[in-house]
């Protein structure tokens, strides 16, 4: 009988707490109805934001001016930065700095959420030896930065 109240109780109390699992957000069910616009045409941005609604059954519609609301990714900047350099003179270690601008409105204009701007950076060594292997890690990197950019938008636009 002990066994099963120990659990309970911890279970009562982190549900009491407001605790949750990460990525698992609630989105207002109002925002069922929304287009995708990238101003800067970064499509690869725009399919993974439409991936991860759709996983929160947000229907995305392809056509602008049959949606409800318009989610515009107005800006979307990468940067590289040398962080470090090696005995050679060659950049050892890069920053690289993600960020995107976005905004919420509805169809007829009225906007629902201002202009927000989510950042996301990852540490890159670059390995002379291996210099194929670094691209490819640099890859790696980028398309998990934008997954997590993506999921920072979906985070701010259920916190409204």
């Amino acid at each position: 009988m002990k066994k099963c109240i120990v659990p309970l109780i911890a279970c009562i109390l982190l549900s009491a707490c407001g605790f949750h699992l990460r990525g698992m957000v609630d989105i207002p069910k109002w925002l069922n109805n929304v287009a995708i616009v990238s101003k800067d045409g970064n499509n690869e941005l725009a399919s993974i934001l439409k991936i991860q609604l759709d996983t929160y059954k947000i229907h995305v519609n392809p056509d602008p001016d049959l949606a409800s609301y318009w989610l515009i990714i107005n800006h979307t900047t990468f940067q590289q930065q040398i962080i470090s350099i090696g005995a050679s003179t060659n950049p050892r270690q890069y920053q690289l700095i993600l960020t995107i601008e976005f905004m919420l409105q509805t169809r007829s204009g009225k906007i629902v959420q201002p202009s927000r701007t989510v950042s996301v950076s990852r540490q890159l060594t670059v390995n002379n030896d291996r210099i194929l292997g670094s691209n490819e890690e640099e890859s790696i990197l980028i398309r998990e930065m934008r997954q997590d950019a993506v999921i920072q938008i979906i985070n701010r636009l259920s916190h409204q």
